[in-house]
């Protein structure tokens, strides 16, 4: 049913017994492009962002930007430096 092929003879067959059948397959039509388009579209956006992400990972690389992990690394460090002066009384 999902691959179109002969719809319009049995839709033909099926409406001399039921005039209001061409309901059902066109909305089944219309239902079915609608998802494979809206599939084909997500995946088109997938692989772009996927790739935007790449760019942008590249470029800060070439700008020595530092990452996240190193961050997170630095703040660990000043918050021991800062506990350890407090502890000291030197602040």
């Amino acid at each position: 049913m999902l691959s179109l092929f002969n719809k319009i003879d049995v839709m033909y067959e099926t409406m001399k017994v039921y005039p209001l059948s061409w309901a059902y397959f066109l909305s089944f039509i219309f239902f079915t492009a609608f998802a494979f388009l809206n599939m084909i579209i997500g995946i088109v956006v997938n692989v772009l962002e996927e790739e935007r992400q790449k760019d942008r990972k590249k470029a800060r690389e070439e700008r020595g930007e530092p990452t996240l992990m190193e961050l997170q690394k630095q703040l660990v460090e000043i918050k021991q430096l800062l506990h350890k002066q407090k502890n000291d009384g030197q602040l």
